[in-house]
């Protein structure tokens, strides 16, 4: 899969997140399907069209509860409401169900409103406030 990074590279940029395509294949390969994490594609005609990215989380107050958390999912615009994303969406499900997880959670921006009714027609609630901090700046 670390092949497809010339092709996940454009999906990850129209979801905001321009990538190198030369640093890409390594995180795919990090990814790709560990106990813990997973990388999922889909395809059409042999051309990835879609990507979702899981990563579980074990949090330290609720034993027994691990966490998923759904960091990407992106369907090329142009193939947007045709089921592909519900298919990724439930395949990030299933991936989180088998690695024991209780609950998957995302984020997404508040300007993505048409993501935010896909997901809530997905059976997903908006629970409020995340808070983030870039670690990387003064």
């Amino acid at each position: 899969m670390p092949e497809d990074a010339p092709e996940m590279a454009p999906l990850l940029a129209e979801l905001g997140y321009p990538q190198q395509v030369t640093t890409l294949p390594e995180r795919i390969k990090q990814l790709a399907d560990t106990d813990t994490d997973t990388v999922l594609v889909a395809e059409l005609d042999g051309r990835v069209v879609g990507v979702a990215c899981l990563h579980v989380t074990v949090f330290f107050h609720e034993p027994g509860a691990d966490r998923a958390r759904l960091t990407a999912l992106v369907v090329e615009s142009a193939r947007r409401g045709t089921g592909i994303g519900g298919r990724l969406l439930r395949a990030a499900e299933t991936a989180a169900r088998q690695r024991g997880c209780a609950k998957l959670e995302l984020t997404s921006a508040a300007h993505r409103t048409a993501a935010h009714r896909f997901y809530e027609a997905a059976g997903y609630r908006v629970v409020p406030h995340r808070f983030s901090k870039d670690l990387n700046t003064v």
